[in-house]
């Protein structure tokens, strides 16, 4: 297939993968992605989604990809130039014919250590490339002059790929003189990651309240926080995946809006899991799950809060999180050593405090009293008895955690 350019044409897209894991037809319209779109779907790192009519609204990383979303842009780049075929069998080319070279001149200790080193997750590879141009010749036993004209001949040299060479090695040059970049930055990024297995789930900064830049007007306008999700939930949902807002706009903003995204947190796994601890801590006492609270330290801030089950204390909730996700069927993402960051909880709670879903009871995190009574009537059938069952979940989760000592 026709292949752009270069990738320094793609860094807003490579940002915005690496941050939000999915890209919606409005966006990929407005960052005028489109042909990378398609080669990195042809190259397996992108998913479509379609929509009744078969047409495309979004695209998602693919789950041997969606690890890029804990990359930075640079990384994830790369990782995404090196998965197309056409560039991926170029740089294999560059490999084998240093290698070759290398046999040559008897490099056979630096052979060894490449073999276990940077190219051990291209051995498969490269002993596919090998194959068909020894054709019952080994490349070492040819001719100097008639091995660099063999190599010079390949398809897979034909096309110009300085450019890509320049973004993803960090050099440009003939592909003779491109072994030792590609050996650096081609292989060790081709280790396979673990392949996630269900949806991904990632929790980033969303500005939902005042501290954090909330504003109505700007809210209701299409950006990559308030976007319609598929493949990897990561924000608030506002607006469709072709830029269409997903509330009834004849209403007063500053009602509807609030309303729509109280409904639309719910939906993000990692706000589900301490939307739903409340409604646990909130229904406790009148049934029969352990007694569970949102406690939060008076020396400490909101990043502190921690789960109290029976009274005992399991760990906080940058520890939690993760497992929380879990259990609700989604894999999370973003996390360091299992937690989530301080700063990431302490802006998913204060989003909660401002959208009235929680509130502040001495030093306890409860449910905001309108949106306890809103579980009994408009979110009934949406929130309320459709959580039962994971809330039960959650709890038996939490409560095994106590019973072992909680989190460190």
């Amino acid at each position: 297939m026709s292949l752009p350019p270069g990738p320094n044409d793609a860094v807003a897209l490579f940002e915005h993968l690496a941050q939000w894991g999915e890209l919606s037809a409005y966006e990929a319209e407005d960052l005028g992605a489109g042909p990378w779109v398609s080669v990195f779907e042809n190259a397996g790192a992108l998913e479509v989604v379609q929509d009744k009519h078969g047409r495309p609204v979004a695209w998602h990383l693919t789950p041997p990809f969606v690890h890029l979303v804990e990359c930075d842009a640079q990384q994830a780049g790369r990782r995404l130039c090196f998965a197309v075929p056409e560039y991926r069998a170029y740089l294999l080319s560059i490999l084998v014919e240093g290698l070759v070279d290398a046999g040559r001149t008897g490099m056979t200790v630096e052979l060894e250590e490449w073999t276990k080193d940077e190219l051990a997750p291209l051995l498969a590879e490269l002993n596919a490339f090998l194959g068909p141009l020894e054709g019952g010749k080994r490349l070492v036993d040819f001719a100097p002059a008639e091995f660099e004209a063999r190599m010079a001949d390949l398809p897979e040299r034909s096309r110009p790929f300085a450019a890509w060479d320049s973004y993803t090695l960090g050099h440009s040059a003939r592909p003779k003189g491109l072994f030792e970049f590609a050996l650096r930055r081609f292989g060790p990024a081709c280790v396979a990651m673990p392949v996630a297995v269900g949806t991904a789930a990632v929790l980033r900064p969303l500005p939902l309240n005042r501290e954090d830049g909330f504003g109505l007007g700007s809210a209701s306008m299409p950006q990559p926080w308030n976007t319609q999700r598929f493949g990897v939930l990561s924000g608030a949902p506002i607006t469709d995946a072709r830029g269409q807002r997903m509330f009834d706009e004849d209403a007063p903003l500053n009602e509807v809006l609030l309303e729509h995204l109280r409904d639309a947190v719910v939906k993000h796994p990692f706000y589900a899991a301490v939307i739903h601890l409340g409604i646990c801590a909130w229904r406790s006492p009148a049934s029969t799950m352990p007694t569970v609270e949102l406690y939060v330290p008076a020396s400490g801030g909101l990043h502190d809060v921690s789960a109290l089950v029976g009274s005992r204390g399991v760990g906080r909730m940058a520890e939690l999180l993760g497992d929380l996700v879990r259990v609700q069927g989604y894999v999370p993402f973003g996390l360091v050593d299992g937690r989530v960051s301080d700063d990431l909880v302490g802006n998913l709670l204060r989003n909660l405090l401002e959208l009235r879903i929680l509130r502040h009871q001495d030093e306890l995190l409860v449910l905001d009293d309108d949106y306890q009574s809103s579980l009994m009537a408009a979110r009934l059938r949406t929130v309320f008895r459709p959580g039962k069952e994971l809330q039960k979940r959650m709890v038996e989760e939490l409560a095994l955690r106590a019973s072992e000592g909680g989190v460190a």
